[in-house]
């Protein structure tokens, strides 16, 4: 059913959701169904994960819960986590950063959907800039990973590389940089490819299956174009639990299960090379949660 993975792979960007413990927050777009992290093991071959922190939760408690509760049940396994930057971010103190990191945190995500500012790529810098100067990217070298259109990354994309302010940043794009493959050719799809090669960026594999619904085989050229400029910035995520995040969604089922995955990497499998393959599993995620 797997395609064979390297022995260290890792699952880049999963959730976990238990609204009986850790209420979702008011006002959320979509309502995800209940997802354990005990289901995700039984469901997937990937012992070392990157667990995000999603737009639904009502701040970081149900993080802190499931870093602790993991390292605890599977101490033979890896886990890592992305916080949301959410209202509460700048209420933050340096103790509760440094807790954050012991429990695995290694990353903070800003979300340019769902009532965020992603299409404003001014509001965006700003907050890139505000992060690359806060203490845990300056102390303890978090990423900072971002779910925005593609046509943001574009409009960034001269900011990020000449402002020295964020020089020192390590950015990661979330679900392929939004870019679909009607994107390619296209100067918004170069000017990402652009941040990729400068090794800025890098960029995650995941959520094919919403880039281009009715037909992933046809993200095989976006994904070999990320490929063929930059193996070293390549990453990947199931995405699990794959919940409906259509505007107004209330307790859908998710939409895709283990057989749906493990055929997303049998694609990707023939999509790249060996090397291109170990990097994204195994070699690229290894050197940026450590």
């Amino acid at each position: 059913m797997w395609p064979e993975l390297p022995s260290d792979s890792w699952d880049c960007h999963i959730h976990s959701f238990d609204p009986e413990k850790h209420p979702f927050r008011a006002g959320r777009t979509y309502t995800p169904p209940p997802a354990s992290l005990a289901s995700f093991i039984e469901q997937s071959p990937m012992s070392r994960v990157m667990l995000v922190q999603a737009t639904v939760e009502d701040g970081y408690a149900g993080l802190i819960h499931s870093l602790a509760h993991f390292r605890k049940q599977y101490p033979g396994s890896t886990i890592r986590g992305t916080v949301a930057k959410q209202s509460n971010w700048d209420e933050l103190d340096t103790r509760t950063f440094d807790m954050l990191h012991e429990l695995g945190v290694r990353s903070v995500r800003v979300h340019g959907f769902y009532g965020g500012s992603g299409g404003d790529s001014t509001a965006i810098y700003e907050t890139l800039r505000s992060l690359a100067m806060s203490y845990p990217v300056r102390t303890h070298r978090w990423t900072v990973s971002a779910q925005l259109p593609l046509k943001t990354w574009a409009a960034l994309s001269e900011r990020l590389l000449q402002d020295p302010e964020l020089s020192h940043l390590r950015l990661i794009a979330d679900h392929n940089g939004c870019a679909t493959p009607a994107d390619i050719g296209r100067s918004n799809l170069e000017a990402f490819l652009e941040l990729l090669r400068s090794k800025r960026v890098q960029v995650k594999i995941s959520a094919l299956y919403r880039r281009s619904p009715d037909d992933i085989p046809a993200m095989r050229s976006i994904v070999q174009r990320f490929a063929e400029v930059a193996s070293d910035a390549l990453l990947w995520g199931s995405d699990w639990p794959h919940s409906d995040t259509t505007a107004g969604g209330d307790q859908l089922a998710p939409l895709r299960g283990p057989q749906e995955v493990a055929e997303e990497l049998r694609l990707l499998r023939e999509w790249l090379t060996d090397a291109q393959w170990r990097k994204m599993l195994s070699d690229n995620p290894q050197t940026t949660f450590a």
